[in-house]
């Protein structure tokens, strides 16, 4: 896709991945929809994507709230016309001891990692299909394709429901002209952590897990302006998959040859 002209939604679009996104289209000529519950810093990204002389809208969005989401796509399209992109950003981080973690933590963790994005392919994805013409972008994580710790589970399995999902959002929206990429990153320098939960972890266990989880996805922690462009880069060559760190595709193959060996057993067992 071509976003010059574009009027594009990013969800999570006051600081991170969504603001590197943001300012990566909007450099290419895209007009931008930030949606966040951060209004400071909404204002701050706001006049950023102003200041490079397009047009731009702000709006206070919680991911996890039917009603948000919904005005969001009222208030996009009333402001700046018809929505070429929707990039579904916001996300948050759940990590503890399972047998301390109750359902009200899990359903937090899901209500906006999964939720949230079935909520912004809800009220998006008609419109789209009825122009035949937009875009969509999920971002799931490493973690949703590998698991890097157990006490990451909560968020680990919020992030392989979103990998599935888009997945067979893809293989739906190919026939209709609307396009679909899903964006996996590992460690990236965001502020992900302001909101995050840990339960029932000591400080000494808090430093181990994420240590492990960064031993599995390896390399330093990247720039979310980079990924931002990597976005923007996948999107104008219409990229499905969008791995910002080279070490994940060998992660990947390495949990790919671990399955098989397991199947094998299995069958040879039987």
């Amino acid at each position: 896709m071509n976003v010059a002209g574009e009027v594009v939604v990013i969800t999570g679009g006051a600081s991170g991945i969504g603001r590197g996104t943001a300012l990566a289209l909007a450099r290419r000529g895209a007009d931008i929809v930030l949606a966040d519950v951060n209004d400071r810093r909404l204002a701050a990204v706001e006049a950023e994507i102003a200041g490079m002389g397009r047009r731009v809208v702000a709006v206070h969005c919680d991911v996890s709230r039917d009603d948000d989401v919904q005005q969001l796509a009222e208030r996009a399209e009333s402001n700046l016309g018809p929505v070429g992109l929707l990039m579904n950003n916001a996300g948050v981080v759940l990590r503890g001891a399972l047998e301390h973690v109750d359902l009200a933590d899990w359903q937090w963790c899901f209500g906006i990692n999964v939720f949230g994005v079935i909520r912004g392919i809800n009220a998006f994805l008609p419109r789209m299909l009825e122009r035949r013409h937009g875009y969509i972008v999920n971002t799931g994580s490493v973690a949703g394709m590998v698991a890097l710790t157990g006490e990451g589970a909560p968020y680990i399995a919020s992030k392989f429901a979103v990998v599935g999902l888009t997945e067979a959002l893809a293989l739906y929206c190919q026939p209709f002209g609307v396009s679909v990429s899903l964006l996996c990153p590992g460690g990236v320098r965001t502020n992900l952590a302001e909101t995050g939960r840990s339960i029932g972890m000591s400080p000494e266990r808090q430093v181990a897990e994420t240590r492990m989880a960064q031993s599995v996805q390896g390399g330093p922690e990247l720039e979310a302006e980079y990924v931002g462009e990597l976005v923007a880069q996948a999107v104008r060559n219409e990229t499905f998959l969008i791995l910002p760190d080279d070490v994940h595709a060998e992660l990947l193959r390495r949990r790919g040859r671990d399955l098989n060996a397991f199947v094998k057993s299995r069958l040879a067992a039987q």
